[in-house]
């Protein structure tokens, strides 16, 4: 288990690496993204705690918020496990639910290029969490299949359609905190 977590951490780092260094969008300076809003949404830690009220899923990481990179992009890295026992019944409404929490975060700066979100699983038939979030709405239909590990990346910059179109769904940063939605895991 162990190898496992050290496995989606080091994914979780290559995604926040390839964000921060390679992202697309940017431009701009630290001083032009919004950062530490003095009101609204929640707090990382508010957040954490909502993730943790999800049955059956632990939240192995968490990155971002931090300054923008030399290109002014900035982003989250969400890595979810989903526990023994459990599966995912409603991949729609748990990328939803990360989507809209980590814009909801006013502390540290606001995502300006991507949120990417990674789902380990250990049931036999996996999740889709790309597949998920083209259902969702907040990426382009992807053409992959269910696996033990799956991740996807979801634009939130204004240079591109389905970036723009996130933007503005998402509405003004940070976001109200969403509620914990019900049904997102089944026992299996």
């Amino acid at each position: 288990m162990a190898a496992k977590r050290w496995f989606a951490l080091s994914a979780v780092a290559v995604g926040v690496l390839a964000l921060t260094g390679c992202a697309i969008g940017g431009g701009s300076s630290e001083s032009d993204v919004p950062h530490d809003a003095a009101s609204g949404g929640q707090t990382l830690s508010e957040m954490r705690d909502s993730f943790d009220a999800l049955p059956g899923i632990v939240v192995s990481d968490i990155v971002g918020g931090e300054k923008p990179n030399v290109k002014g992009n900035t982003g989250y890295a969400v890595a979810l496990e989903v526990e023994p026992g459990y599966a995912i019944a409603d991949g729609a409404a748990l990328v939803d639910f990360v989507v809209t929490s980590v814009w909801s975060v006013r502390e540290g700066y606001m995502p300006n290029a991507r949120i990417d979100i990674s789902v380990r699983t250990s049931s036999g038939g996996g999740f889709d969490v790309a597949a998920a979030a083209a259902q969702a709405g907040w990426a382009q239909s992807a053409a992959t299949t269910p696996s033990s590990y799956s991740s996807a990346a979801i634009e939130v910059t204004d240079n591109k359609d389905q970036g723009t179109r996130n933007l503005e769904r998402l509405g003004s940063w940070p976001g109200d905190a969403p509620e914990v939605p019900t049904g997102v895991t089944v026992q299996e």
